[in-house]
C-alpha cells in the first residue's frame, strides 16, 4: 500500500471513531462529514474488496483507444510505404530504359506555393523549386510531355532545377506533367548530360510509366480517403462514447465544435436551434469568422440561407447561393450581411423526423464541399440529433423524478436537496435566505365536500399563483399534501414579508370555479430566515412550520414570522 493510501485509510478510521462517540447532532457540518465518510467507505470497499474492477475497466478502455490509434498510425504508414514504393518503381523503370537518365519527381505544395522533390535517382536535383519556375511552368502548361535542350531552350529555371556549375549547352531534359484526376499536380523530369545519350523512342516508354504513376496516385489517394473517412467516422462515433447525459449542453457543444474542426475545412460554423418564437432560429454554437452573428442571436429563418435546410428539412449545398437565391439574406434583413460567404453546406437536426435546428458550414469564395464532406456532415447531424434526443429523455426523466406529478413543482426530496445547496452557497458568500411555508386553510373540507378531483384542481391553481409571484431564481416546492414551500434566494427576511402577503391576498381573492362549483379559500404562511433564525436546515423548517401553524391558530389568511 502506498504512503498516501495509508494516510487516507488512517484518517478515515479516526473520523469514523469520532462520529461513533459524539452525540447525534444533525447540523450541516456533521451531515456533510457523514456523507464524506460514507463515500470514503465505498471507495475503500471497491479498492480492497474488488481491487481489479475499476482498474480493469479503465485498462480495457485505454487499450481499445490505444489499439485504434495504433491501427490508424499503421494504416498511414502503409499508405506512405505504398507511395514511396510507387515512386521508386517508376524511377527504376526509367533508369532500366537508359542508365544515362537521372530522374526527379516534383509535387506542388499549395501551402508553400513551391514544388517539392518527392523522389530522385540523383542528387543533382534541387529539393524545392519556386512555383513560378519558368521551366516547370512550361512543362505543366502543356498537356503532353516535352523535350528541352539547354542551348535551344535557355530558360532561367535550369539553374534552379539542376545543381551544375558550368553548362555546355548540350544538356537536355524531358518533362512529363503528373496528374491527379483532371488536375496537374507536379512534374516528372528526366535529365541527360548530353543530348546524344537520349533516345527519342524512350519518351513514349516514360509516358507509359508516368501514366502508371498517375493511376497509382489515384489508387493511393482513394486508400487514404478511405482511411481518413474511417477516422472521421470514428470521431463522430466518439461523440457517443464520450457523451455524458449529466453534463451540460455547453460541454456537448464544445465536443461538436472540436469534431467539426478535425473533419471539415470552413470559414464559419453556425449551429442553430428552433426558438420559442415561430420561424425563429437561435444561434447556439459558432466557430471561425467572428465579426458577424454570435451565440445568442435569433433570426427569422424564412428568408435566410442559413435557415433553408431547417425550413426544407434537407441538406443543402451551394457554391454561389446568392446567384441561386438573390432575394435571400445570410441571416435576415435585420442582420449585417457579409458578401464574402458564397459557399454553404447545411444539414438539419431532427427530432422524430421534424427539423429542430441545423449545422451550417460556410466558405469565403466559391469553393465547393466534397461529396465525402457532405456524407460526413449528414452522419454528424444524424448522430448529434440522436444524442440531443437522449439528452431530452434524460432531462425528462430527471424532471419526472424531481417534480411533483400534479403541480409540477419540486417534490419534497428535491426541495430539501436544493435547500442544502443554497445554505452551503449562502454560507460561503455571506448571503441571506428567506423560507416561507404555505398551507391551505381547511383544505380537508374541500376534498370532503367536492371530491379529490376538485381538490387537485385547487392545488394546481394555488401552485400556479405561488409560482407566478416569485422570481425565477427562487425555489418553489410542494412540501406535502396542501403544504407548499418557497425559498427566496439572497433575500433578507424582512424583504420576504411583502411577497408572502401578496401571495396570501391573491389566493384569497381568487374564486376557484370548476364544473359548476365555485369556492373561495384562504392560505396561512409562516416564515424563517437564514442565518437570522438558524443556520441549520431542520431548525429553519421547524421554525417556519411553527410560524405557519401560529397563523392558523388566529384564523389563517395571514403571515407570521418565526420568533
Amino acid at each position: 500500500m502506498s504512503f498516501y493510501k495509508q494516510i487516507s485509510v488512517i484518517a478515515l478510521f479516526f473520523t469514523i471513531q469520532i462520529l461513533f462517540f459524539i452525540p447525534n447532532y444533525n447540523n450541516l457540518f456533521i451531515i456533510t462529514l457523514k456523507g464524506l465518510v460514507s463515500g470514503g467507505l465505498v471507495v475503500v470497499l471497491f479498492s480492497y474488496a474488488f481491487p481489479g474492477l475499476l482498474k480493469n475497466y479503465t485498462k480495457r478502455k485505454n487499450n481499445l483507444t490505444e489499439k485504434r490509434n495504433n491501427k490508424e498510425k499503421n494504416d498511414y504508414k502503409i499508405i506512405d510505404k505504398k507511395y514511396k514504393t510507387l515512386l521508386s518503381q517508376i524511377q527504376e523503370g526509367i533508369i532500366s530504359t537508359n542508365n544515362n537518365y537521372a530522374t526527379g519527381i516534383y509535387i506542388y505544395d499549395q501551402s508553400s506555393t513551391e514544388y517539392t522533390l518527392k523522389s530522385s535517382s540523383d542528387d543533382c536535383f534541387a529539393n524545392t523549386l519556386n512555383g513560378q519556375n519558368a521551366l516547370f511552368s512550361d512543362i505543366i502548361s502543356n498537356n503532353q510531355s516535352q523535350i528541352y535542350n539547354k542551348k535551344e531552350n535557355d530558360y532561367n529555371g535550369w539553374d534552379e532545377l539542376i545543381d551544375k556549375a558550368n553548362w555546355t549547352g548540350s544538356e537536355s531534359l524531358m518533362g512529363f506533367p503528373i496528374r491527379y484526376q483532371s488536375n496537374v499536380i507536379g512534374a516528372l523530369v528526366v535529365y541527360i548530360e548530353h543530348f546524344s545519350n537520349m533516345n527519342t523512342q524512350d519518351q513514349s516508354i516514360i509516358n507509359s510509366l508516368v501514366n502508371i504513376l498517375n493511376q497509382g496516385i489515384v489508387d493511393i489517394e482513394e486508400s487514404e480517403v478511405a482511411i481518413r473517412s474511417q477516422i472521421n467516422s470514428n470521431r463522430i462515433k466518439d461523440l457517443f462514447k464520450d457523451f455524458d447525459p449529466e453534463s451540460d449542453l455547453d460541454t456537448f457543444f464544445k465536443s461538436i465544435k472540436n469534431v467539426c474542426r478535425a473533419i471539415f475545412k470552413y470559414d464559419k460554423l453556425t449551429i442553430s436551434f428552433a426558438s420559442d418564437k415561430i420561424d425563429q432560429l437561435k444561434v447556439m454554437v459558432v466557430d471561425g469568422f467572428d465579426e458577424d452573428a454570435d451565440v445568442g442571436i435569433s433570426y427569422d429563418c424564412r428568408n435566410s440561407i442559413l435557415g433553408l435546410s431547417f425550413i426544407d428539412n434537407k441538406t443543402i449545398h451551394y457554391t454561389d447561393w446568392r446567384k441561386e437565391f438573390p432575394e435571400m439574406n445570410r441571416f435576415d434583413a435585420d442582420s449585417e450581411d457579409f458578401i464574402e460567404f458564397s459557399t454553404i453546406l447545411s444539414s438539419p437536426l431532427r427530432e422524430d423526423g421534424r427539423s429542430i435546428g441545423n449545422i451550417s458550414f460556410e466558405r469565403m469564395g466559391q469553393y465547393s464541399f466534397s461529396d465525402k464532406e457532405i456524407e460526413m456532415l449528414n452522419m454528424l447531424s444524424e448522430n448529434v440529433s440522436k444524442i440531443l434526443g437522449w439528452i431530452d429523455i434524460h432531462q425528462e426523466l430527471n424532471r419526472s423524478a424531481s417534480r411533483d406529478g400534479l403541480t409540477g413543482l419540486l417534490n419534497h426530496k428535491t426541495f430539501l436537496s436544493r435547500f442544502e445547496k443554497e445554505i452551503t452557497r449562502s454560507s460561503r458568500f455571506d448571503h441571506q435566505l428567506g423560507l416561507i411555508f404555505f398551507d391551505i386553510d381547511k383544505f380537508k373540507l374541500v376534498n370532503d365536500n367536492y371530491g379529490h378531483l376538485y381538490g387537485d384542481y385547487v392545488l394546481e391553481e394555488v401552485s400556479r399563483i405561488i409560482s407566478k409571484n416569485v422570481r425565477s431564481i427562487d425555489i418553489v416546492g410542494r412540501y406535502g399534501g396542501e403544504e407548499f414551500s418557497v425559498l427566496l434566494v439572497n433575500t433578507d427576511i424582512n424583504d420576504c414579508i411583502p411577497l408572502a402577503e401578496k401571495i396570501v391576498k391573491k389566493i384569497a381573492k381568487k374564486t376557484y370555479l370548476k364544473d359548476g362549483i365555485a369556492v373561495n379559500l384562504t392560505i396561512s404562511a409562516g416564515m424563517a430566515g437564514f442565518p437570522l433564525h438558524s443556520d441549520n436546515i431542520e431548525t429553519l423548517i421547524a421554525k417556519a412550520d411553527k410560524a405557519m401553524y401560529q397563523t392558523k391558530q388566529i384564523g389563517g389568511n395571514g403571515v407570521t414570522i418565526a420568533e
